[in-house]
């Protein structure tokens, strides 16, 4: 067989190998409908609406089916039907019995409200949003900033609270922030900005400037439109700005006249039927369309009724100007009656206290995890330990060796206190008897405590005071008195002196853990607390660095 055959098939095992471990977790033509879910949604529904149950292998896939079935007929506009509420369930159902799916279970959990909301439960929308709330990452931003958003609606279409629709619009926003979705923040911003009281509000301009600099950057000609119009809206409500609106709305009509809305031709007849001119009103009026969404259309036609009275009245009809004033103000009051019904405030102020009681529940359920974590840390401990048997078995002899020495050639001292693996070895030698009992048969019936004691026991057995005396002894003559400098002049604790001897001989975090029975946290904590006790501008580290190099070389020029 050639070389450049081999190669080939070579090649090709390799790509084969690395694609069916990308898409062994999910159906990859699953992965790729949700990757294509919020540009295009009527192509992921195509492909997920081709995938059946029995085309999937396990019950992770069918979940996830379900799950994208119903997010992708929701975001492209399907009538919700009773069905959606049974598949988005069974997803729902799915991910609750399995852990590692917490994104997915917090995605079903929002587009079972979303879907629970389209059927005109809001009550039950409310409790599945917080639910989603509760069950998201602290981190998952994207779906945070959706489950928001999504409350933000319920408050503003079914409620009609400003207030706590305006902070959640904001929470939402800052969401999207975090995760860097631009169109999300001009939606919300936009949202904001359509409130009727926005433009009392103090962050009136400040919404407006984000906004627009967001649709520049975006460059999204039909959000600018939206945006103008809005402006002009947000301008008619005070009347000293109407020639200001005015001028937007004609703007917008001639530069976007593609994305021109019923709402920019509602204004522009209001504008002119407050100058007097009702031909040009009728005009506007008369371009008005049929709307899709029954609750837009009938917000439409409440000002559209508002308006043609006006119209009627400038033009002398009186009855009929009546009549279309009657029209508006029942579909109003429809509105408001609609509104009513739902005492969202309450649903969720009563889902805080649950999510509360999750909470605690949760924080038990850690506390069995900690227990866990902190046995397979001291696992760790003893296993990194282990590998050091060597170096273990000479620290006790070097100790020994520099108490009894009692040199005085300098530069021997030297060469000792730079050997500081040797000095790390020796004193792990004497924990060595501890280990094999430790990781013995006999560990079966000792508990974690008692691990710990003879530990600290053994420690302390080794590193005596007579061991501190010369380590303090030799340090202040290698680096001129280095030590007893510090003691005098900063007045430190016993403790923290050998702390501060044991950084000079250059021992790592976990070698003067262990031989001041400290854990690997409190040593980072003790050089920033003793830095700070010691008034040093510098770390710790870099202090006594300079101190011993600046010593050195004083003595070693007093030599020459």
């Amino acid at each position: 067989m050639r070389p450049n055959s081999i190669l080939m098939i070579a090649m090709w095992l390799m790509l084969v190998t690395v694609g069916c471990g990308g898409c062994g977790r999910y159906d990859r033509r699953l992965v790729q409908a949700d990757s294509l879910m919020w540009t295009h949604a009527d192509s992921a529904l195509a492909i997920v609406v081709a995938l059946g149950d029995s085309t999937l292998s396990d019950g992770r896939n069918r979940a996830y089916r379900d799950l994208l079935l119903t997010q992708a007929r929701y975001k492209a506009y399907q009538p919700i039907t009773a069905r959606d509420d049974s598949t988005i369930t069974r997803a729902m159902d799915w991910y609750r019995r399995h852990d590692g799916e917490r994104e997915k279970l917090t995605r079903a959990t929002l587009y079972k409200g979303a879907v629970m909301e389209e059927l005109g439960h809001v009550d039950s929308a409310m409790i599945y949003y917080k639910t989603a709330e509760a069950a998201a990452y602290s981190t998952d931003y994207a779906n945070l900033g959706q489950i928001n958003t999504r409350i933000a609606d319920l408050y503003r279409i079914h409620y009609g609270d400003e207030q706590i629709c305006f902070e959640k619009y904001l929470q939402s926003y800052r969401y999207y922030q975090l995760a860097g979705n631009k169109k999300q923040q001009f939606n919300c911003l936009y949202c904001m900005f359509m409130m009727e009281g926005i433009i009392y509000h103090e962050q009136f301009e400040e919404i407006y400037t984000k906004a627009l600099a967001l649709a520049g950057e975006l460059k999204d000609e039909k959000r600018m439109s939206r945006l103008y119009e809005l402006r002009c809206r947000q301008l008619l409500l005070a009347d000293s700005t109407r020639d200001q609106a005015k001028r937007i709305a004609l703007m917008c009509l001639d530069q976007y006249s593609q994305y021109t809305s019923n709402d920019l031709l509602l204004d522009l007849a209001y504008l002119y039927i407050q100058e007097g001119k009702a031909d040009s009103a009728r005009h506007f009026i008369g371009h008005v369309e049929e709307s899709s969404s029954p609750g837009q259309q009938q917000r439409i036609a409440v000002r559209k009724h508002e308006i043609l009275s006006m119209i009627d009245a400038r033009e002398g009809k009186t009855g009929s100007s009546a009549a279309h004033l009657a029209k508006s103000n029942n579909l109003s009051d429809t509105i408001l009656n609609s509104s009513d019904k739902y005492g969202l405030q309450q649903i969720e102020s009563a889902l805080n206290q649950i999510q509360s009681q999750k909470s605690r529940t949760r924080a038990r359920m850690l506390m069995w995890l900690l227990a866990a974590v902190v046995a397979l840390t001291i696992i760790t401990i003893v296993t990194m330990t282990a590998t050091h048997v060597r170096r273990q078995r000479r620290i006790r002899a070097i100790i020994q060796n520099m108490q009894k020495a009692q040199i005085h050639d300098h530069d021997d001292l030297v060469r000792q206190l730079d050997d500081k693996n040797g000095a790390v070895e020796r004193l792990f030698a004497n924990l060595m008897g501890l280990f094999k009992y430790y990781t013995g048969n006999e560990v079966q019936s000792s508990s974690t405590a008692q691990v710990e004691q003879r530990i600290k026991e053994t420690i302390v057995n080794v590193a005596n005071d007579d061991f501190w005396v010369t380590l303090r002894s030799f340090l202040d003559k290698k680096y001129g008195g280095i030590i007893s400098a510090i003691a005098h002049d900063h007045g430190l604790k016993e403790k923290d002196l050998r702390f501060i001897e044991l950084e000079c001989c250059g021992f790592s975090n976990a070698e003067i853990a262990i031989m001041m029975g400290y854990s690997l946290k409190y040593i980072s904590n003790k050089r920033y607390s003793l830095a700070r006790k010691m008034g040093l501008e510098t770390s710790l580290q870099d202090f006594l660095l300079r101190q011993m190099a600046e010593n050195v070389t004083f003595q070693d020029n007093q030599k020459q």
